[in-house]
């Protein structure tokens, strides 16, 4: 449904079951994906993001994605006037989550607003969306066959402990050669990119239900002390507390 005409912000709810998907589509809006409750994944052709409930990911109008819920989860959404441009928002972006942004996006999604409320609050939700560029939610896409095939190796098996001049045993290609492909096309080395692989397959185990020492385990890491201070580093709370979100009132 596009927009009247009018408010610039529609807003939608909807409550998936786990392992929801939806199909691979676009919207003639910008849409901002938001689990209010549970962890969604968002995949275009460039990467996966995942979906906390600390975090949101803007989606730019004519962009392809399908959304998956990782767990039982609401997606509290909104869909933007595809002509409004945001600073920093120009792609798929990682949007932090403020305590104010997520009490404006559940207030219009749930409750019933006047025309003249509608456009007050629209007003500050714009206001408040801003990138997220260090929070490691993004897995890319990557082009180059042989590092392509790690990623696939990897995010089937965090565990995977080969270094990187093992799986160039395996894809034809010396250890120097693909540190500067991952280089050129994450932006990271390959030990950063590891890690933030494993950060993000350990949100998701987190949003399934598992404790901390599980994701650990499950995301690669034989120390959980070493997988608490990772987290940490990366998002400024431990893994515990990351889904801890106090109720609305």
């Amino acid at each position: 449904m596009p927009l009247n005409g009018q408010d610039r912000i529609r807003p939608a709810e909807f409550h998936y079951q786990a392992g929801h998907t939806t199909d691979n589509h676009t919207h003639q809006e910008h849409q901002l994906v938001y689990a209010s409750a549970g962890l969604l994944t968002v995949d275009t052709s460039d990467g996966r993001w995942v979906v906390p409930p600390l975090r949101a990911v803007w989606v730019p109008a004519g962009i392809k994605h399908i959304v998956t819920a990782r767990a039982e989860s609401t997606m509290s959404t909104l869909y933007i006037d595809g002509t409004t441009i945001i600073s920093g928002l120009e792609g798929v972006t990682v949007v932090r989550m403020t305590p104010l942004l997520r009490e404006l996006i559940l207030h219009v999604t749930t409750d019933s607003l006047s025309q003249e409320e509608h456009r007050r609050v629209e007003a500050v939700i714009l206001d408040q969306l801003s990138p997220d560029p260090a929070a490691p939610l993004q897995i890319p896409v990557l082009h180059d066959s042989r590092i392509r095939s790690i990623s696939d190796s990897l995010q089937h098996d965090p565990t995977d402990t080969r270094t990187l001049e093992q799986f160039g045993l395996e894809v034809g290609a010396s250890e120097r050669t693909l540190q500067r492909l991952f280089k050129g096309e994450t932006g990271t080395s390959f030990g950063q990119w590891r890690t933030q692989l494993r950060l993000q397959h350990s949100i998701i185990e987190l949003g399934k239900g598992s404790n901390v020492t599980g994701a650990a385990i499950d995301s690669g890491y034989n120390e959980t002390s070493s997988y608490i201070n990772a987290f940490r580093r990366a998002f400024g709370t431990t893994p515990g507390a990351y889904f801890r979100i106090n109720p609305r009132p």
